[in-house]
């Protein structure tokens, strides 16, 4: 194995280790800290300030999965390859539009309705939480569709 096939190997690992953390990350958030939550908190003020403690310096943790995605699918774009057919290049770009539209999503998540949930009175919450789940499943579409995109890409 030469050097550009063993680059080719790292940067193939961190961009499936970092979307597989990403990906993670939200399904045990939607589907198992969510609903165990509601369990063990029956007033929804005590479990939203949990959720706030809980949460406190995640976004870091997934704006860097993004970044080291986002990072490694540009070396691996970069790097010379043998067939470069439509359909590769159609899902590449689809993968960067799916990515881009991730990154928006997260941002307006993050800096948009993340403030208006800190600040919401307790009779918002409901609706809030819902909006986020909503958008938390339309992220784990994005992000799983995106990763078979990415393997069906290789073996393309």
């Amino acid at each position: 194995m030469n050097t550009a096939d063993m680059l080719r190997v790292a940067l193939m690992a961190l961009h499936v280790l970092a979307g597989a953390a990403w990906f993670g990350s939200m399904f045990y958030s939607i589907f198992v800290l969510y609903p165990r939550l509601c369990r063990f908190f029956d007033d929804i003020g005590e479990r939203e300030r949990f959720v706030l403690v809980l949460s406190h310096g995640a976004r870091l943790h997934m704006i860097a999965a993004m970044t080291l995605v986002a990072l490694s699918g540009l070396g691996l774009l970069l790097m010379p390859r043998d067939r470069m057919t439509a359909a590769w290049l159609i899902l590449v770009g689809v993968k960067a539009a799916l990515l881009i539209t991730s990154v928006v999503f997260f941002w307006r998540i993050s800096w948009h309705w993340w403030p208006a949930r800190l600040f919401a009175l307790e009779t918002e919450l409901p609706a809030i939480h819902r909006r986020f789940r909503i958008a938390g499943a339309c992220m784990l579409v994005l992000v799983g569709l995106n990763a078979a995109l990415g393997v069906i890409a290789r073996v393309t």
